[in-house]
């Protein structure tokens, strides 16, 4: 009987260090989206190159291999690289390359609402060797999303706009993942049926959305708040409801961090604390 619990017991250790063997060790992140959801899953000590963009670059453990788009392929071969995480913004060339010189790549799509986020965490997860982890994660923000929606008191729809790019203005079209924080805050977006996102100032007035989030970062958000409350008939202006919100968080959330808006945006339009 000790026999048997002790081969047991060894199959079990064995079967943990090589789970732990044929998850990467060498990471490179080319998607500061990704990056962050490396350290929400707590692997952040594996990630050794990453964009000038992402979280951590400051890091003595990490070296910067590339800009927004530009990778450095000799940088990152030099590293001992066994997983390359890359987005459309990465070069098919590139991977290409990487994928011929034995380097594991893994291409991501950027997600087009909370689900697919979710969805992308947990894949991530997977491929890391935290996925009880990430589904931890997910389930906690989802219960978190649903404890928020029930705050929400309001029975009628509020028309919302949210503004992520002010030289030239530029705002959030439905089939995107920063539509459904309108969705999940009671809200309808007023582009949600455009193309792009590119829109006129005067095309706003027009649809006149009685909320207005400026997702944007430094002075810009100020400024851009001023100009919309300059409009004194637009309806936002009168109801005092032109938010600005954190573009760190809100442009390249996680499943919590995504939460973390939709509650801060719920606060500032209700006035309930979350």
């Amino acid at each position: 009987m000790i026999f048997k619990k002790l081969i047991i017991t060894g199959l079990l250790v064995s079967f943990y260090f090589n789970s732990i063997a044929q998850s990467p060790q060498r990471i490179v992140s080319l998607v500061p989206s990704i990056t962050k959801q490396l350290y929400a899953l707590n692997v952040e000590n594996k990630i050794i190159g990453c964009t000038s963009y992402c979280p951590g670059k400051d890091r003595k453990s990490v070296t910067v291999v590339a800009s927004a788009i530009k990778v450095n392929i000799e940088k990152t071969l030099l590293l001992k690289t066994d997983l390359v995480l890359a987005s459309s913004l990465t070069s098919p060339k590139t991977l290409e390359t990487f994928k011929k010189l034995g380097v594991k790549t893994v291409w991501f799509d950027y997600p087009k609402s909370f689900e697919d986020l979710c969805e992308q965490f947990l894949d991530l997860g997977k491929i890391v060797g935290k996925e009880d982890e990430a589904k931890e994660i997910i389930n906690n923000a989802k219960a978190r999303l649903l404890t928020t929606r029930n705050q929400i008191q309001q029975e009628k729809t509020l028309k919302m706009f949210i503004e992520i790019g002010a030289n030239p203005l530029f705002g959030v079209i439905g089939n995107t993942f920063m539509d459904d924080y309108i969705t999940f805050a009671g809200g309808s977006n007023i582009i949600s049926d455009l193309k792009s996102g590119a829109v006129s100032r005067e095309s706003i007035l027009i649809k006149n959305p009685e909320v207005v989030f400026v997702i944007t970062m430094g002075v810009v958000g100020n400024e851009e708040k001023e100009v919309w409350q300059s409009y004194k008939s637009l309806n936002a202006t009168q109801n005092n409801r032109i938010f600005i919100i954190d573009a760190d968080i809100a442009s390249s959330p996680t499943p919590a961090t995504f939460v973390d808006v939709v509650e801060k945006m719920v606060e500032l339009i209700y006035d309930v604390k979350m």
